[in-house]
C-alpha cells in the first residue's frame, strides 16, 4: 500500500507540471457537473502528500487546502462515487473546520480520476452548503464526466511527455553534431599535412613509387570526403529533429 501511495504521489507531481487551470475543456467539464448536478460548486482537485489542489474551480476561488481536511482523501480511497449528504452529521468529520466553521459544508460527492493504471489523482467533485443528494441519473453523469476529466488529463501528460522526449532529443542531437564538429577538425588537420606533403614531393620531382603516392591521395581525398559527408548528414538529421 504504502508503494502504491508513492507511486501516486510521484504521479500526481506529473499531472500538477500541466496547466489544467487554464483549460477550456476542462473549466467546461466543471461548468457541466455543477448545472447538471445542481450543486453551487464544482472541482477538479489533485491530491499530493499533504495538499489538496483545487485545480479547476466553480464557486470557490480557493486554490489549494491541506489534505487533511479534505473530503476528497476519501474519495480517492475507494471505487466508484463518494457521497457525503449532510457531514455535520458523518463521523469522519466531527472535527473538520470546513464542515464546523466557515465555510460549513454540508453535501459532498466525488468521483475519483482513476487512471488506465488503477491510480486515483484527485476527484471531480461537489459541494453544497446545505444536505442535499444526487439522483441516479446524476450519479452516472458525474461519474461519466470524471473519465471525461481523466482521459483529458492523460492525453495532456502525454503530450507533456513527448515534448520532453523530442526536447532531449535534439539536446542529444545538438551534443553529437559539436563532437563531429571537433573531431573533423581533428581529422582534417593531418589529412590537410599528408596532402601538402604529396603536393611537395611530385613539385621536387621526388623520385618515389607514384602508384604508392596516387594510392595515399585517393585514400585521402576518400577519408576527407567522408568526414564532409559525416558532418552534413549530422546537419541534415539536426534540422529535421528541429522541424515542426
Amino acid at each position: 500500500m504504502i508503494n502504491i501511495e508513492a507511486e501516486r504521489v510521484e504521479a500526481v507531481k506529473l499531472f500538477l507540471q500541466l496547466g489544467f487551470d487554464k483549460n477550456r475543456e476542462l473549466q467546461d467539464i466543471v461548468n457541466l457537473a455543477s448545472q447538471l448536478c445542481e450543486k453551487p460548486v464544482a472541482l477538479i482537485t489533485l491530491l499530493d502528500q499533504e495538499v489538496n489542489w483545487l485545480k479547476v474551480r466553480k464557486g470557490v476561488d480557493q486554490e489549494a487546502m491541506p489534505r487533511e481536511t479534505s473530503f476528497c482523501q476519501y474519495s480517492i480511497q475507494q471505487e466508484g462515487l463518494l457521497i457525503v449528504p449532510d457531514a455535520s452529521n458523518d463521523k469522519r468529520f466531527e472535527d473538520n473546520p470546513l464542515v464546523h466553521h466557515s465555510p460549513k459544508v454540508r453535501f459532498y460527492a466525488g468521483a475519483p480520476l482513476t487512471l488506465k493504471n488503477g491510480l486515483k489523482m484527485g476527484t471531480l467533485c461537489l459541494f453544497d452548503l446545505k444536505p442535499n443528494h444526487l439522483t441516479s441519473m446524476q450519479q452516472e453523469t458525474l461519474m461519466i464526466l470524471s473519465r471525461q476529466v481523466t482521459y483529458i488529463m492523460e492525453l495532456e501528460l502525454g503530450q507533456l511527455l513527448l515534448k520532453q522526449h523530442i526536447e532531449e532529443i535534439e539536446r542529444q542531437n545538438e551534443s553529437f553534431s559539436k563532437i563531429a564538429q571537433i573531431q573533423s577538425h581533428q581529422i582534417r588537420q593531418p589529412l590537410t599535412s599528408i596532402m601538402a606533403i604529396i603536393n611537395l614531393i611530385k613539385l621536387d620531382d621526388y623520385v618515389a613509387d607514384k602508384e604508392t603516392l596516387l594510392m595515399m591521395e585517393n585514400a585521402a581525398y576518400i577519408l576527407d570526403s567522408r568526414i564532409r559527408e559525416i558532418v552534413n548528414e549530422t546537419g541534415m538529421q539536426e534540422s529535421q529533429a528541429n522541424r515542426p
